[in-house]
């Protein structure tokens, strides 16, 4: 079971605040800017939850924040703040996590270990990934004022890499899942 394959928080500090610290972000993100964000555009998502945004639905926020430079100005206060710091915490817990489970774990009838450079690929693509799409949602979003072609490229980049940090994030989850809970490797 993972619990008992975890060390305690004196044994392994930067595990454990690493996932302290991620959960408190995700928390702020949440409970600070999610819901005050919605009230301020008329419903709509932060663009960073919004996995079935499109080009022309960004493009439409923008327009929205053009117009309440208030909403604007708390979008990018979550960037500049607890999105700042989230992609490298949570990556960093998801990559100690999975070298924390790996021993002893099989993932298709091999040692997990030998897979490990390949399984900790993902949630370094996560914080990668999830850095490039806050980077382009500044670049999108005001007060930033970008060309309408560059603004289209940016607005289309940006539904690709909401999806990609998604899908890395969610693989990355489900393979910690797996090893710990999965089949262990047999030793022959």
């Amino acid at each position: 079971m993972i619990l008992g394959q975890l060390p305690g928080p004196i044994k392994a500090p930067l595990l454990w605040a690493s996932g302290v610290f991620s959960a408190a972000l995700l928390a702020w993100m949440n409970l600070g800017f999610a819901s005050r964000f919605a009230e301020l555009t008329g419903g709509r998502s932060l663009p960073d939850l919004d996995i079935e945004s499109t080009g022309e639905g960004l493009l439409a926020l923008k327009a929205v924040l053009e117009t309440r430079p208030e909403a604007a100005e708390l979008l990018r206060s979550m960037y500049l703040g607890p999105d700042l710091f989230l992609p490298a915490f949570l990556g960093l817990f998801l990559v100690m996590l999975m070298r924390r489970v790996a021993p002893g774990s099989g993932l298709y009838g091999r040692p997990a270990e030998r897979l490990l450079p390949a399984l900790l690929s993902l949630p370094i693509a996560y914080i990668v990934v999830d850095y490039a799409e806050n980077i382009a949602s500044l670049m999108l979003f005001p007060p930033s004022l970008p060309l309408p072609e560059t603004a289209n490229l940016l607005a289309e980049v940006l539904t690709w890499l909401t999806r990609v940090k998604f899908a890395a994030l969610v693989i990355s989850g489900i393979l910690v899942l797996r090893l710990a809970f999965g089949p262990k490797h047999n030793h022959v």
